[in-house]
């Protein structure tokens, strides 16, 4: 990046008076995700909250403000700008995927260029994930690495010279020497605070939104929340381990209450999506969860994008029902027990009771939704097309078809390598699922590919479910076919590059 994009020493300055006459101040930053491409399947707003939290946990020992340039959809221009008028002593940088690492670090360049004394801080699932490689950009001073709301905290406190550094969760280099040290983890969520909701426009966030699909909110003003961290199970092509570890930790359910009476009231919130890994784990303290929901009247509509199906038995299904329930998207993954059981490690142990289980949720007029992975390594041909007509046949509201992408930190990736079947280099793997990344001598990842979508909408959208799944969407049919034409499409192009050089090009401003 040239380092004198933007440059406007005037702005510096002023910001630098200003900030002299304050205690320190830190900027929370979504990078714009458009800066490196914009596509409908991937691109999606962030749930503020996430930062949110953070900014709630130092707020009282730093200013604090949040600059989410993905949701504002700010020009790496106006970027630069916001940083310059903020004049922050500390940024810090959070990334959901790796397939989008290249906008982090344009971000980080972005905020040297602006001041080089502010020290940058980069955390999320891509830094968990690769803080070895990203801590090596020369505008990247910290990663952080797992859990970072208590690390952002000792951190920024021994930066001000108030408290040791961190023993837990940094990357850093000290000198010539890398440090790399354990993954920070928050044991019980119970410590952390609500999120900071006045320190962004949080009604703007609630009036639209995230996001296309079964994962939409049921209903405006809506919200996302994540009231769970970790995952027991071991499925194969599932990064939640790496990340959050398989102790499953949940949120206090008489605090979540509390929290969503308080959000309904101020923000007139009207439903919920719980974008939890496995929302119904453990299954008592959902239950309580659920039962509490009832007892106080909170009458809130709610779907969850992620449900261990197997632990739904017909008392947490009639609570679901009563708390106001609309939606749930069940991991099938495959129609294949063998597959299952010797490739993905999933704890369905017979594959065949779960239509039964769909129709029991359908009965009390909750929408199904079910996923499914094809393409994984050592997966037959014939067993991909089983899987097909598996999902065609359980009736789900919805089928969805991901194809297996092997992602760093996962069993599947370490698979892949060991039987020689990756189809793409460790630059070029990334987390689009739309296109084949394995290798087999029965079929191609573009197979897999071509597969995915065309039986995607021959079985999602016959006359008889498309205005379901119109209603499940929140689209007109003239928009859902419109989605399904440009879903076609884009089969015409390779798998999009997330390389470096990619990135949008930017010319500097002119006086």
């Amino acid at each position: 990046m040239d380092r004198r994009l933007f440059h406007d020493p005037l702005t510096v300055q002023r910001s630098r008076q200003v900030r002299s006459t304050m205690r320190k101040k830190l900027v929370l930053v979504y990078p714009n995700q458009r800066w490196l491409k914009d596509d409908i399947v991937t691109t999606w707003r962030l749930d503020p909250r996430t930062i949110a939290v953070l900014a709630a946990v130092v707020r009282d020992i730093v200013d604090v403000e949040i600059l989410d340039a993905n949701a504002e959809n700010l020009s790496p221009e106006e970027f630069w700008h916001a940083i310059a008028g903020s004049g922050p002593d500390f940024v810090g940088l959070s990334l959901l995927t790796t397939e989008y690492a290249p906008i982090l670090y344009q971000a980080a360049d972005i905020v040297k260029d602006v001041n080089p004394s502010t020290i940058v801080i980069a955390g999320g699932v891509h830094v968990t994930l690769h803080a070895a490689e990203v801590i090596n950009h020369p505008t990247i001073d910290y990663c952080c690495r797992g859990e970072g709301e208590h690390l952002l905290r000792q951190l920024l406190l021994h930066l001000q010279g108030e408290g040791p550094l961190p023993e837990t969760g940094l990357v850093y280099w000290d000198g010539e020497h890398l440090v790399e040290q354990d993954k920070a983890v928050v044991e019980d969520l119970a410590s952390l605070p609500w999120p900071a909701y006045d320190l962004m426009d949080f009604q703007r966030y609630c009036d639209t939104d995230a996001r296309h699909g079964a994962n939409r909110y049921p209903e405006l003003p809506g919200m996302a929340m994540l009231i769970s961290r970790g995952c027991p199970y071991r499925c194969c092509f599932c990064q939640v381990a790496s990340i959050s570890g398989r102790q499953a930790r949940v949120r206090d359910p008489y605090d979540v209450v509390e929290e969503i009476k308080f959000v309904k009231e101020q923000y007139g919130i009207r439903s919920i999506t719980f974008f939890d890994d496995n929302f119904f784990m453990p299954k008592n303290v959902m239950k309580t969860l659920l039962q509490r929901m009832c007892d106080e009247g909170v009458d809130i509509k709610w779907q969850a994008a992620g449900a261990a199906i197997w632990v739904l038995d017909d008392e947490l299904l009639d609570l679901m029902e009563r708390s106001g329930c609309v939606g749930v998207t069940v991991a099938l993954e495959s129609g294949v027990q063998r597959v299952l059981d010797d490739i993905i490690d999933k704890p369905i142990r017979n594959i065949h009771q779960m239509p039964e289980r769909i129709a029991k949720i359908q009965e009390r007029g909750i929408w199904v939704a079910a996923n499914f992975v094809i393409g994984l390594p050592g997966e037959t041909w014939e067993e991909i097309r089983q899987t097909v007509r598996f999902a065609e046949a359980c009736r789900a509201d919805y089928v969805k078809f991901y194809a297996a992408v092997p992602l760093h930190g996962t069993r599947m990736h370490e698979m892949a390598r060991e039987m020689g079947v990756l189809g793409v280099s460790a630059e070029d793997a990334g987390s689009d699922w739309r296109y084949g990344q394995i290798l087999s001598d029965e079929w191609t990842p573009k197979d897999v590919s071509t597969l995915r979508v065309y039986e995607w909408d021959r079985i999602n959208f016959t006359p008889d479910r498309m205005d379901r799944i119109c209603e499940i969407w929140g689209t007109t049919v003239d928009e859902m076919n419109l989605i399904r034409k440009k879903t076609r499409d884009s089969l015409t192009f390779e798998r999009p590059s997330a390389r470096k050089e990619d990135l949008q090009e930017v010319e500097p401003l002119r006086g």
